[in-house]
């Protein structure tokens, strides 16, 4: 086997392992009930929510997300301090062995930052889940349209960091 068929051959013997990794790592988790809440053209920053389902033995964690609509994808948790609702970014969101967290308005959710062009309802928005391990998830989440807005919904919010 000359050099070439043997780096070719180790190359995709690399390949199918680390994909064998991910897939691995990825196993027991699924998403469903993805939505992004639809905004005004005018606004620029918007948030994705749904429910995250771990089936597997091993605890699972969220260590980010990403989007192309979107120029910075963050993860978020609002909360209640003094009579005031705040949102602050945080690193990661565990989803423990056999359960799931639902990302919703007014707890967990994903901010979509600097938005490339308007959501409008209906539309598919795709947004990929990273894992820690290297694992992803691509979801496509629907634009709706919140059903009655509540006190701890987005708008006019403290922001913390």
């Amino acid at each position: 086997m000359n050099t070439r068929n043997l780096l070719f051959f180790m190359s995709a013997a690399i390949a199918v392992i680390f994909l064998a990794y991910e897939a691995h790592a990825a196993q027991g988790v699924s998403v469903s009930h993805a939505w992004v809440q639809a905004m005004p053209p005018t606004q620029t920053t918007t948030a994705a929510y749904m429910t995250i389902t771990n089936t597997s033995s091993k605890e699972v964690v969220l260590v980010s997300a990403s989007s192309d609509i979107a120029g910075a994808v963050e993860i978020h948790r609002m909360s209640e301090a003094n009579g005031m609702m705040t949102m602050a970014m945080v690193k990661q969101i565990a989803i423990p062995a056999r359960s799931q967290v639902t990302l919703q308005p007014g707890g967990y959710h994903i901010m979509l930052i600097n938005l490339k062009k308007p959501v409008h309802k209906g539309e598919m928005v795709p947004v990929t889940l990273h894992f820690k391990g290297g694992a992803s998830i691509i979801v496509n989440a629907e634009v709706k349209m919140q059903g009655k807005q509540k006190p701890s919904s987005m708008p006019g919010m403290r922001m913390s960091q």
